[in-house]
């Protein structure tokens, strides 16, 4: 089946577009961060990125394969009057174009299930992750009502449609694609905001902070 942008762009602004202010709450419920450089992966038009720049200080970089797709975000993004904290630019996410430690943030809402090698894309989102960064990947719609709805809304549109998520990989893969990437500490979750992988990269000198703290004040209790 031949990928059409504009088609796939008016879905989601159309029939989506209710889930991604809800995920990107639940995103930064979730991660707490707020500042920094967040890499949004094959972002399409930008929506997942865009609700997140439009309730945080987040410097947002928005990538995907697509020339077409990568057109219509930056037309979002000039809309919404973010060209100075939002960019769009080309690129795959087995072979991320940026630095490494340079992103407080990544995220991918519905790319994950087309990744056609899961060990060398989460060792790419790991090497680009700043140390206590934090990955939110996967798919949903944040609640279980909203998910009904936009599932209704589509099989009006494609009768047979199937939310991705529901045609997943076993979880094994992931766990197992995750270790050899070298990803230890991570969560797969399956409830009613979708399905979601999230992890975070080790800080050492924060971890070791943390613990020299605990440290302290365990003996300072011990000493009262």
């Amino acid at each position: 089946m031949t990928f059409n942008a504009h088609e796939f762009d008016e879905i989601a602004r159309n029939v989506f577009a209710p889930a991604y202010p809800l995920l990107a709450s639940q995103i930064i419920a979730k991660t707490g961060i707020t500042t920094g450089a967040c890499l949004d992966l094959g972002s399409g038009g930008g929506y997942l990125g865009l609700a997140l720049a439009g309730t945080t200080a987040l410097q947002i970089c928005l990538l995907d394969e697509s020339g077409d797709m990568r057109e219509i975000a930056a037309a979002n993004i000039a809309t919404r009057n973010l060209e100075g904290r939002v960019r769009a630019i080309k690129g795959d996410v087995h072979e991320i174009p940026l630095p490494d430690a340079s992103m407080a943030l990544v995220v991918s809402r519905g790319s994950l299930f087309f990744w056609h090698d899961l060990p060398q894309a989460f060792r790419e989102i790991r090497r680009v992750l700043a140390p206590g960064g934090q990955a939110y990947l996967g798919g949903g719609f944040g609640s279980s009502q909203l998910r009904d709805q936009i599932v209704a809304n589509m099989r009006q549109r494609i009768p047979e449609w199937t939310p991705k998520f529901d045609r997943k990989r076993d979880e094994m893969d992931y766990g197992d694609a995750l270790g050899k990437a070298g990803i230890r500490d991570y969560a797969i979750r399956r409830d009613e905001s979708g399905f979601w992988i999230t992890f975070r990269k080790q800080d050492l000198f924060r971890d070791m902070r943390e613990i020299d703290m605990s440290v302290a004040r365990e003996r300072s209790r011990g000493t009262n």
